[in-house]
């Protein structure tokens, strides 16, 4: 037994996963109790990606033996995994209780500890980490993050720095560092290096073709270029200003976008050819994700291109939504969750719930533009609370109805989601609630927003603090309204 299980470690060590579940598995089935073949199966699971079969294994032996520290931090992995992120925390807790000098486990807790916003735990956590390993280029740049939600920016860019000089290919600690100098407004420094999203282990979508990128110092006039987007909905929404650029310049632009983004982009200044997403033009001289087209433009904060509106609701649609919301009452439309599997997203939405002092204000009627995951909310809204319910945006196309109904919002309140590029790009006048830190598009401590001049802007006085945003709101509203 004892020597299936030694094989199966010799195995794991080398990376040979499917021989070695043959002998965890060979030996549990001589001894069924043997911990450490099942503490060690689940360690293996985990790394295959299966981790509900990991926590399978690995709670029996966490609760046959509370003082194995080791098993505790891979049981704590698996938690992450898992996403059950507060136990995950109390198993590297309980974890470094019983060994504080297991480094990994206090990487892994400063990592979860960010997860759930705790960012001065996790720059301890880091710390402690870097005490035992200061050549860990992952800590270094996860200790940036950490400084950089703790507004702590210069030490952000420190810590990001110490990333890049221990590995020189490490495309997040250079794409972080880029985010740091563009959340300072410092677009010459961060622009450069917004690029490494493209060395990303998994980036939202790289492309490479024989044509040569355009940077912005070829001539194009008279030639096609090819634009594509390579991140999300509102990022699309965003950046589209700068085919305008291209266009100025001779070009004939065309652009790949997401499927459900073309009906609503077909109304859309200036107009460009449009395809849909991973499609290729037949023939093209240049390409160009467009986000990186403000590197390609020069662009500074003074030169962000800005108009009062670029998209418009189809006339069609407008009306039929004038009908369905009647003219009555202060109508505020309102969207509260983003995508939570994005990649930064933790912290931007809030709780429908937070704008029940608002709901309260006479003649506010609030109008969910809510669509899919976070809807929920509404089936548990504090007493007295009310939010009006519709079907839209049904069909393949997305925000076509979201862009009508905003244009009979007298105000639209929405988190750092697409809704606020929508309404932004549409003159529409909207809120938007923003975490402490938020992100860079955003920038610090100014109300108003130089990509949308109809966007006022509403942050957090601290980390989860969402009612100080709310209150703000709220006395807002009472003061603008007789």
């Amino acid at each position: 037994m004892q020597a299936l299980l030694h094989q199966a470690v010799t195995l794991h060590n080398q990376g040979r996963l499917a021989e070695a579940e043959r002998f965890y598995q060979q030996a549990l089935t001589v001894d069924p109790n043997l911990m450490d073949a099942r503490h060690m199966l689940g360690v293996l699971k985990a790394q295959q990606g299966r981790p509900g079969e990991a926590y399978d294994l690995i709670a029996p032996v966490v609760a046959a033996n509370p003082r194995d520290g080791l098993a505790l931090a891979n049981f704590g992995n698996v938690l992450n995994a898992l996403a059950r992120y507060e136990e995950a925390l109390s198993a590297y807790g309980r974890s470094l209780a019983i060994n504080p000098h297991y480094p990994p486990a206090w990487l892994a807790q400063g990592n979860v500890q960010q997860l759930v916003l705790r960012y001065g735990a996790a720059l301890e956590s880091y710390n402690r980490f870097l005490g035992f390993d200061p050549h860990s280029a992952e800590a270094w740049n996860n200790r940036g993050m950490a400084l950089q939600h703790l507004g702590r920016l210069e030490d952000a860019l420190e810590s990001y720095g110490r990333a890049q000089a221990l590995d020189p290919t490490l495309a997040q600690a250079f794409l972080n560092r880029g985010l740091c100098h563009l959340l300072m407004q410092d677009f010459a420094s961060g622009l450069p290096l917004l690029e490494w999203r493209k060395q990303m282990p998994e980036p939202i979508e790289a492309r490479t073709y024989p044509q040569p990128l355009w940077t912005g110092t070829q001539d194009i006039r008279g030639k096609i270029l090819f634009a594509y987007i390579e991140q999300g909905l509102g990022d699309t929404i965003q950046y589209y200003r700068y085919l305008r650029f291209a266009l100025e310049r001779g070009a004939r632009v065309i652009l790949s976008i997401p499927d459900q983004l073309i009906a609503l982009f077909k109304n859309a200044a200036p107009q460009v050819e449009l395809i849909g997403w991973g499609q290729v033009p037949p023939q093209f001289d240049f390409h160009i994700p467009l986000a990186s087209i403000a590197l390609a433009a020069g662009t500074g904060l003074e030169t962000i291109p800005v108009a009062a509106y670029y998209l418009i609701a189809e006339r069609q649609r407008v009306a039929q939504w004038k009908d369905k919301l009647g003219g009555h009452g202060f109508r505020i439309g309102i969207a509260w969750q983003g995508n939570q599997q994005v990649m930064g997203s933790e912290g931007k939405s809030f709780p429908v719930a937070a704008l029940e002092g608002i709901a309260r204000l006479p003649g506010v009627r609030l109008i969910g533009l809510q669509k899919n995951a976070g809807s929920e909310q509404l089936d548990d809204l504090p007493p007295g609370m009310a939010v009006e319910r519709y079907d839209f945006d049904e069909g393949p196309d997305a925000f076509l109805d979201s862009a009508a109904m905003m244009m009979h919002c007298d105000l639209v309140i929405t988190a750092d989601t697409a809704p606020a590029h929508l309404a932004g790009a549409l003159g529409v006048p909207a809120w938007v609630a923003l975490k402490h830190v938020p992100d860079w598009r955003w920038f610090l401590g100014r109300a108003d927003s130089p990509w949308y001049p109809s966007l006022r802007l509403f942050r957090q006085a601290a980390t989860g603090d969402w009612a100080s945003v709310f209150r703000a709101m709220e006395a807002a509203l009472t003061a603008r309204r007789p």
